[in-house]
């Protein structure tokens, strides 16, 4: 008997051991979704990063949205008007929406927000610009807002892509903007645990036909190996895939049983950002050396198999017809990099690297912690930097310290991605010398008065045709005296759960545009 209990016991170890090992079975009131970190913050009119984004698309409503094909759609605003010369537009307000506690979204609260972008001591980096010459906001009654230009720009309407915030939850309390969220979407916060995930919930007066998901769990998800394990054994609904990773997806049985793999658009730039009041990446001629240093096309192959990525000249991604032709990305060049070194001053001292007045030429380069393809940029360069005597040192944060740094412009060099969200290729946020830090997304502090002209007279341009122009005379501008070095445009593979239906893809990927991932639901099979 006691063979035979031991035997029992052995086999019951086993089963539970096994069911232990296979991932329980996903809600179906419950989309599983990942972060690659926690968001810096949860208010929308300061957020500058992709990862607060993704939360906040559940949680507020825009003003005006943008659907799958880049046009202008209803959200809060149901309709509008804009007068003959484009200084004037007037909203009506849908007269249902309502904020999480059940009280009525207004022109009051339309208001509040634009001035809180226009506040010079609020960082609302992706929103100043589009508001920076308002002449007057009028309420003329809860459900209307006018709000008044001094000046036309072509693309005004986008910048009424913007989340609206409660008058009223700032009045209680503005400390809690950043970590409790007031909502008007239709999804609420219910908790944020943090590094761990972030729980959305329906709220109770949304009708579950339009949004079927009860709750909606963010997984911080740091790594990208274990988000693909995670993915593959049915734990999350979508993540992304990373280009080493795609090989292996195709291959195995189990993972193409549970998920499919999308080749999504992204509408970005990757690029390294240079700060240009570091003394020594302040003249031109030291960031073009630096920009020649190393093989840009090959790297790409090795960090894109097996396509590859689209190699960049500018500011614009690839593809959009913005780019100047007759540019192009900087050529492989060590030698004409030390070149450029040696007229820039800077000369090769006995340790092997550069100086100049006596400092040596040493950088820091930082990087979110957990991105493998950042981390082999930042070694690749290091390694070309070595070859001309700039030393290039390494540095990883978590994603919120990064972030954090890169706002306030506190870096030397770092890895990053232009996101055109909305889909506005007004180079203006990312360089015109007004929009440093704390006003804008210039992060590196970048200055040149000709190009600051040109970007300047594109946003009053209002003819298409010369305000093309004007941007490819930008690109131009930008590549004899880069800002960055801009490095290419790639799409990124996704896994998405086959227990979805409803995914859509647009030119700005899977989010950031209505429905997007509002419209995600489960399949008839898995119901």
């Amino acid at each position: 008997m006691k063979r035979v209990a031991r035997f029992l016991l052995a086999l019951a170890a086993l089963v539970a051991a096994a069911c232990a090992r296979r991932p329980a079975p996903a809600a179906s009131d419950t989309l599983y979704r990942h972060l690659d970190g926690d968001p810096p913050t949860l208010d929308p009119t300061v957020t500058g990063e992709e990862l607060g984004l993704r939360v906040e698309e559940l949680l507020f409503w825009p003003l005006v949205g943008i659907d799958r094909d880049l046009r202008a759609v209803a959200a809060l605003a149901k309709s509008w008007n804009v007068s003959p010369d484009g200084l004037e537009y007037d909203f009506r307000l849908d007269p249902n929406a309502r904020w999480e506690d059940g009280t009525p979204v207004t022109s009051a609260d339309v208001a509040f927000t634009i001035d809180r972008v226009r506040d010079p001591k609020v960082p609302a980096v992706n929103w100043k610009a589009g508001f920076a010459d308002v002449t007057a906001v009028e309420t003329p009654e809860p459900g209307q807002v006018v709000v008044r230009f001094r000046r036309a720009y072509a693309q005004r309407l986008l910048a009424f892509d913007m989340p609206i915030v409660s008058r009223a939850a700032f009045e209680r309390s503005a400390a809690d903007a950043d970590r409790r969220p007031f909502a008007n979407g239709p999804y609420r916060l219910e908790a944020w645990e943090p590094k761990q995930r972030l729980t959305l919930v329906r709220r109770d007066d949304q009708p579950a036909q339009a949004y079927p998901f009860r709750r909606i769990v963010f997984r911080v998800i740091p790594d990208g190996t274990v988000r693909f394990r995670a993915g593959q054994l049915g734990e999350l609904d979508e993540f992304k895939i990373g280009r080493d990773q795609r090989a292996e997806a195709e291959r195995s049985a189990d993972f193409r049983a549970r998920n499919r793999i999308l080749r999504v658009p992204q509408p970005t730039v990757a690029l390294v950002v240079w700060n240009c009041r570091n003394p020594f990446l302040a003249d031109p001629r030291v960031r073009r050396a630096l920009a020649q240093a190393w093989p840009r096309a090959e790297t790409a192959k090795r960090l894109y198999p097996p396509d590859g990525a689209t190699l960049l000249s500018g500011p614009f991604p690839a593809g959009v017809p913005e780019n100047a032709p007759d540019v192009a990305p900087p050529p492989y060049d060590p030698a004409a990099s030390a070149r450029l070194l040696d007229e820039a001053g800077f000369s090769i001292g006995r340790d092997g690297f550069r100086q100049k007045r006596g400092r040596r030429f040493s950088i820091e380069f930082l990087s979110p912690a957990g991105e493998p393809r950042y981390t082999n940029i930042g070694e690749i360069l290091r390694a070309a930097y070595q070859k001309i005597g700039v030393d290039l040192v390494l540095r990883q944060l978590d994603w919120a310290a990064y972030s954090q740094r890169f706002a306030a412009g506190e870096f030397d060099a770092l890895p990053t991605a232009n996101s055109f969200l909305p889909p506005n290729l007004d180079p203006y946020p990312f360089y015109h010398s007004s929009q440093a830090p704390p006003n804008g997304q210039n992060n590196g502090s970048y200055s040149n008065p000709a190009a600051d002209r040109a970007m300047e007279t594109a946003q009053v341009e209002l003819d298409a045709a010369r305000r093309l122009e004007l941007y490819r005379q930008i690109h131009r501008l930008l590549a004899a005296d880069p800002p960055a070095d801009f490095l290419w445009s790639a799409e990124q593979y996704w896994g998405v759960a086959k227990r979805l239906e409803g995914i859509a893809i647009s030119p700005l990927g899977l989010f950031h545009f209505l429905p997007g991932p509002l419209a995600w639901r489960l399949a008839a099979a898995a119901r």
